[in-house]
Formats: structure tokens, sequence, C-alpha cells
């Protein structure tokens, strides 16, 4: 920047002032900015380390299998053997005759069945983390939750892997499309005692040969 200024007309001098250039401190407009909004067209499905996702447990088991089986068998045999002779002289006659019959009947028969049918069903949401994004853009996820109430705790732990494509508009993902899931729900407190079975019976339950 340079000045110049006129001095009085008796001295008819001219002073000349330099004045040496100031530094502009600059600050950036998103250094403060929040991710999810910084971008108009940028939705807010997770994609990276930290990100949340929704997860929607949804775990459905039908299984119905019968088997049927039947066996008979049955066996016969017989037979018939006849012998006659005869002999004359002058001295006399002789005759012998000799029969011989027998049978034999064996039936045998299996008849046999089973027939098992189970059906569970779970639902639930929890919201799981990204532990790890993979090379190929699959994300891997964690969740743990534990709630108590009245003196029962209920324990949901979940991992698997899951695909960016299969995460909906509002950052929702089905059980379904886990891959590699891992789903432990687990639950104790007094209830316990009424619906699972005493170690006696458990341990008879192994040892029992019938």
């Amino acid at each position: 920047e340079v000045s110049a200024r006129v001095l009085s007309q008796p001295s008819r001098s001219v002073a000349v002032t330099l004045a040496l250039p100031s530094v502009a401190q600059s600050e950036s407009l998103w250094d403060r900015h929040i991710p999810e909004k910084s971008y108009l067209f940028y939705d807010t499905k997770a994609r990276y380390v930290g990100d949340r996702v929704t997860i929607v447990v949804t775990q459905s088991t039908g299984v119905d299998n019968r088997e049927d089986r039947g066996m008979d068998k049955s066996t016969s045999a017989s037979g018939i053997l006849d012998f006659a002779s005869a002999a004359g002289g002058g001295f006399g006659t002789q005759g012998a005759e000799a029969g011989l019959d027998f049978s034999a009947t064996s039936n045998r028969k299996f008849e046999g069945g089973a027939n098992y049918s189970a059906n569970q069903a779970f639902n639930d949401r929890v919201t799981a983390t990204v532990m790890d994004v993979l090379p190929n853009g699959s994300m891997v996820i964690s969740a743990s939750r534990t709630v108590r109430v009245a003196g029962e705790e209920r324990t949901l732990v979940l991992t698997g892997v899951i695909r960016g494509l299969d995460i909906g508009p509002d950052n929702t993902i089905n059980s379904r499309y886990i891959s590699d899931l891992q789903l432990v729900y687990e639950s104790s407190g007094p209830s316990q005692k009424f619906t699972r079975q005493g170690w006696l019976g458990r341990v008879t339950n192994k040892i029992w040969p019938f």
C-alpha cells in the first residue's frame, strides 16, 4: 500500500509513506459443519466406522418333519417225500413203506412313524454400530443391549456383515439381509426357575439310555 502526502507550499516537497501489507486471517465456513447436513443430496445412511444403523430383527423358524416306514416279509416252505418197496421170494414176502411231509411258514412285519413340528418367532429392534468397513464396502456391525426390569434381565447381542445397498432410506435394515448373523438372546431372573428344567432333570436327559 503506497500513500502520498503533499506538504506546505514553501517547502514544495513531497513525502511518500510506504506501508507494509497487513496479514489477513481467514476462517473456513465448514470447520463446524454437521456432516449429515453438509450436502443437499447426501442421505443419512451408515457408511463409515462409528456410524449407527437400526436393525429390525425378524426371525422366524418353522420345521415340519414327518417320516413313515413299513416293512413286511413272509416266507413259506413245504415238502413231501414218499418211499415204498416190496420183495417176494420162495421163503417169504417183504415190504416197506416210508413217508415224509413237512411245511414251514414265517412272517415278519414292522411299522414305524415319526412326526416332528416346531415353530419359533422373534421380533425386536436394536441399533448397531459399524465396527469396520471391508474392502468391498460391506460393513461389520455389532450391537448389544441389556434391559433389567423388576429383577428380570434381558440381554440381546447381535453381530454380522451388511451391505450399504440393503439399508433403507430411514437407515434401517432387516435381519434377514445380514450375512454371518449371530444372534444371542439370554434372560435371567426369577421366572427362569419356573420355565427352565432343573439340573437333575437335565442330567437325567443326558444319561438316560431309553
